[in-house]
């Protein structure tokens, strides 16, 4: 679509200039073979645990021996409860708690927007005011752009008929206030809870999400909120 553009998000109807630049870097998530050592990690645990447990009849325990098992089993069961969720969830342990120090995986200040998109969220915002809010989601692939609409159902129909903003390249998701569904503007989608995408503000304009595509753990940035 073009050379990239940084593109700073702001919470008022102007937008802020353009200037070229060369792309950043995606946000990065825990790769699919960290978790499956945490999955081993986590089996060794249990294991570990069952061979204590099995140990222990027929021997005679004073209180010292029994600190030092009930010690070795809260520490097994830590490594199983905080590597299973890394297993399990592809997030770090640090995201269970939010503003938890610096985030684990470094993400952009600023958003890596093309000159054509650019123009696309323009045309959207002036066609359709009633828009509250719009977020761009980190892209599923090359040439590609997610974006999540919020706005009155009446609004949301009015995007979903308006052929005239419809593009092959943008993948627009669009979040009904009443039900708390989303579901895409164009093309065949059927709509799903809102809940699933696991939606967790890390500030102002910056929120992790799960994608609805890959499940993967993500970035989506604010453009604007009225």
């Amino acid at each position: 679509m073009g050379h990239a553009t940084r593109f700073r998000p702001t919470t008022r109807g102007a937008w802020p200039a353009v200037k070229p630049t060369s792309p950043g870097p995606r946000l990065r998530v825990i790769p699919v073979w960290v978790r499956i050592l945490a999955g081993i990690v986590v089996a060794a645990a249990a294991l570990a645990i069952v061979l204590l447990i099995r140990g222990v009849p027929g021997q005679v325990i004073d209180g010292v021996g029994f600190m030092q098992l009930a010690t070795r089993a809260i520490l097994y069961l830590c490594v199983i409860v905080l590597f299973g969720y890394v297993a399990t969830s592809g997030l770090p342990p640090s995201h269970w708690w939010r503003n938890a120090g610096s985030p684990v995986w470094p993400a952009e200040s600023a958003l890596q927007l093309t000159p054509a998109l650019h123009r696309f969220l323009l045309r959207l915002q002036e066609r359709h005011p009633g828009i509250r809010e719009c977020w761009v989601l980190d892209p599923a692939g090359l040439g590609e752009w997610q974006l999540l609409a919020i706005a009155d159902d009446p609004v949301l129909d009015a995007v979903r008929a308006d052929w005239d903003i419809r593009r092959k390249d943008v993948h627009l998701y669009l979040l009904e206030q009443h039900s708390r569904t989303v579901a895409l503007a164009w093309g065949r989608s059927s709509p799903v809870p809102f809940s699933t995408w696991d939606w967790e503000p890390q500030g102002d304009a910056l929120v992790e999400y799960r994608c609805p595509v890959s499940g993967e753990i993500r970035l989506a940035e604010r453009l604007w909120s009225r």
